[in-house]
């Protein structure tokens, strides 16, 4: 196998290690997901669902139209800016009409045990407020359905204020208000009505604040509507009032330009009318008392002047009054006011664009001081504004008037130069010439005022709205909040790394050894073998070796391989194992004693040494006296046959360690611990050392000239991780000349490297395969078991 196919198999084994490590607390994971999906379902049953509701709404550019008569007419020729529109559908006044209209302020409610249920046009009474207290603002109302006749008052404490009939007026402590009941639904007699009272300004700011509009496109003027509710008929009925209400004010405001033109033109007609009629009464009796019939061709050549200049008189007299009127349209304190300029054909664009702008902040000004007190800052700024558009408007006006003055003034030369010539005319043709001069004057003007009434009374009768609905308002029928599908996979995700989190912390804060990966990663070491856990209730150290349990044969495994640590084993000298490791209790002992009956089964004549003089623990083990033992012989009290016991196991023979001595490591470097082992390798095929833990004291390293193997104990979350750094400098340092890893005890229900188990590993299992009696388990009751 070459370098990149251990690379990958390393990783294909680092991934499913992990995902055994976590799989192994699945029972956590089952938990979390319970809990997390439960917590969802209940957030999904206390939200109450958010729906949108959209319309779209087309302002007509009037810009484009091209019509015959909206060219000829001054009115209606100005384009409207779809900025403004979106402002005024924003505007405070029009929602003040939406939630007064539909009577907003009062919400009718059912109530429920995750939450409560608005029931707008599905509660089964209308109530009509005439007044309302504080305490209703604060305090929720109840109404229960009695019968088809009464009803019953219950305050926010289920108290009853009495026992009413249906439109009775009622005074209590919420106000004044009728009671009606819907004669279109059924009412519950069960569930009473819970009414909530809000106030006015809060819910025009409210609705203010939720509108969302906007261009769908910078090309078009189409405006996209958007409203976000819990009640989307609710949604629906305000935006389709919203629209109604917008469409009502902006024909409202056409016609009331054309009204104040229509008036003023009226007016006008009056004074010409009559003014008309006595001029032609004096063409006429001048006629009948002078006798003249008709006049000479050069009295007609300077009358028909004499019109023609009087005509561009007229025109500018009425200009000049024009710009009269709106001085005085300018001065007038009356609010709403629309200048009859705009409707009489101003030439000046610059005068008829400061007249519009004027107008526009006539109409929000007027909107704005109905919702806001005096002094609010962008009524100010409104006023400010046109303040500065009056200014405008007068200097704009001060300048034509002087140019139409200039103008008069010159055709009021040229006619005293006509009616100089008009006195070489004889006397009767030039008196007549005069009259007649004043009537055609009157005739023009009145024909004037009457094709500008004409033309305003058609505008008037053919008004229509500047905007139109594309898309009526609509709700879209699932809800934008909450999202379900959002929700449950944030619950999956929580669910799934709550627990994982747990595990990760938990074991970033575990300080033992966890998996025989790690122990080879941090020493550089491949571990040998592996002794697993003792079954539950076994607490001999001696395993049966017989037997074909999961242990006994790891132990076997264990003698199996021992034979390649010894490739050139001399015949008839003994091969000398040292057990030693990091820290007491890490199993040395049962390691050592099992080793020797495992080997001592193949007739193989094994000695142990407990060289462990500080704690000795393996004479106990297998019950035999340790008065005399290895401290007496490296003292000289004792020679070897005085030293050596039997044991009950056959062919297992021990030297126990005697009694602890003040200096143990001393009396291993004296040399008589070598003399001791030159005799015993030629009386015994197998001499196994139980030492003190090498993490502790050197008595085993001092020992490591003597052996052929070491067997170095890493126990399964017992040993300290810090402790393989002992480990790999060991290796470092050759201090044994066969350094070897057992990986002992360990719990494969608990291991990162087997998941779920040494079973679920590798097929069969040992323990399942090698189990004497073993009743047969389904994979489930396996998992739950080892989990």
């Amino acid at each position: 196998m070459n370098s990149v196919e251990q690379l990958l198999e390393e990783e294909d084994n680092d991934i499913l290690g992990l995902f055994f490590k976590y799989l192994r607390y699945w029972y956590w994971l089952v938990i979390a997901l319970i809990i997390s999906f439960f917590g969802a379902y209940v957030y999904l049953k206390q939200y109450t669902p958010i729906y949108q509701v959209n319309a779209t709404l087309l302002i007509k550019d009037d810009k484009k139209m091209n019509t015959e008569v909206l060219e000829k007419l001054d009115m209606g020729g100005r384009s409207k800016l779809v900025e403004n529109e979106i402002e005024v559908l924003k505007s405070r006044a029009l929602s003040k009409k939406v939630v007064d209209d539909l009577n907003l302020k009062v919400t009718y409610w059912k109530e429920a045990k995750a939450r409560d249920n608005e029931l707008h046009t599905t509660s089964p009474i209308i109530l009509n407020a005439t007044e309302i207290t504080g305490y209703a603002y604060e305090n929720p109302l109840y109404i229960k359905i009695e019968s088809n006749d009464k009803y019953k008052l219950l305050d926010e404490d289920q108290i009853e204020l009495g026992t009413f009939y249906y439109s009775q007026l009622v005074t209590s402590k919420y106000g004044k208000f009728r009671v009606f009941d819907r004669d279109t639904l059924t009412p519950d007699f069960s569930t009473p009505v819970k009414v909530i009272f809000q106030n006015d300004n809060a819910l025009v700011s409210e609705l203010v604040n939720g509108l969302q509009i906007s261009l769908l496109n910078p090309k078009t003027t189409l405006i996209a509507l958007g409203l976000e509710t819990s009640v989307p008929i609710k949604g629906v009925d305000i935006i389709t009032k919203l629209l109604n209400e917008y469409t009502f004010v902006s024909l409202e405001d056409k016609n009331r330009e054309a009204t104040n033109t229509l008036r003023f033109i009226e007016e006008r007609l009056k004074l010409v009318t009559a003014e008309l009629g006595d001029v032609e009464q004096n063409v006429e009796s001048y006629r009948r008392t002078k006798g003249v019939t008709d006049l000479s061709s050069e009295a007609n050549l300077f009358l028909g002047k004499v019109e023609e200049n009087d005509s561009k008189l007229n025109e500018l007299e009425i200009q000049l009054k024009v710009l009269d009127g709106i001085e005085e349209y300018l001065s007038s304190a009356q609010v709403g006011i629309v200048a009859p300029a705009t409707m009489m054909g101003v030439s000046d664009p610059v005068l008829n664009s400061y007249i519009q702008q004027l107008s526009q902040l006539e109409i929000e000004r007027s909107k704005m001081a109905q919702t806001v007190q005096p002094g609010n800052p962008y009524l100010e700024t409104i006023l400010s504004q046109m303040r500065n558009v009056k200014q405008a408007i007068k200097e704009n006006l001060s300048n034509q008037k002087a140019s139409l003055h200039v103008t008069k003034r010159s055709l009021q030369d040229l006619n005293t130069r006509l009616e100089s010539a008009i006195s070489t005319i004889p006397r009767k043709e030039r008196e007549f010439v005069g009259i007649k001069r004043q009537a055609n004057i009157k005739e023009d003007l009145y024909l004037l005022l009457l094709r500008t009434r004409e033309e305003t009374a058609l505008s008037y009768a053919s008004t229509v709205t500047d905007s139109r609905i594309v898309d009526a308002p609509y709700a879209i029928g699932d809800p934008i909040r909450p999202n379900k599908q959002n929700i449950y996979l944030l619950a999956l995700f929580i669910g799934l790394a709550a627990p994982i989190a747990l595990i990760a912390t938990k074991e970033a804060l575990t300080n033992t050894v966890q998996s025989k990966k790690e122990i080879e990663r941090r020493t550089g070491l491949e571990v040998f073998a592996e002794i697993g856990i003792k079954e539950k209730g076994d607490k001999s150290e001696v395993i049966d070796i017989k037997n074909r349990s999961f242990v006994s044969e790891q132990i076997r495994m264990l003698r199996s391989n021992l034979q390649y640590l010894f490739p050139e084993a001399k015949e008839g000298v003994g091969k000398t194992v040292l057990v030693t490791s990091s820290a007491s209790g890490e199993g040395k002992s049962f390691i050592a004693i099992n080793l020797a009956a495992s080997l001592a089964f193949l007739d193989k004549k094994v000695l142990i040494l407990g060289f462990d003089l500080r704690k000795p623990k393996v004479q106990e083990y297998l019950q035999v006296s340790n008065k005399v033992g290895i401290s007496n012989y490296l003292i000289g009290k004792a020679e070897i046959e005085d030293i050596i016991q039997t044991t009950e196991i056959a062919d297992v023979y021990i030297i126990p360690s005697g009694p602890v001595p003040p200096n143990p490591s001393e009396l291993i470097a004296n040399g008589r611990v070598n003399h001791l082992f030159e005799s015993l390798k030629h009386s015994f095929d197998f001499i196994i050392i139980d030492t003190p833990p090498v993490g502790l004291v050197t008595d085993a390293t001092l020992l490591a000239t003597y052996t052929d193997v070491c067997f170095y104990l890493v126990r399964h979350e017992k040993t300290p991780r810090l402790y393989l750094n002992t480990l790999s400098e060991l290796n470092k340092k050759n201090v044994f000349k066969s350094l070897n890893v057992i990986f002992n005890a360990v719990n494969y229900s608990n291991s990162a490297d087997y998941g779920y188990g040494y079973g679920y590993g590798y097929g069969y299992g040992y323990g399942g395969y090698y189990a004497e009696k073993s009743p047969k388990k389904g994979w489930f009751s396996r998992l739950a078991k080892r989990g």
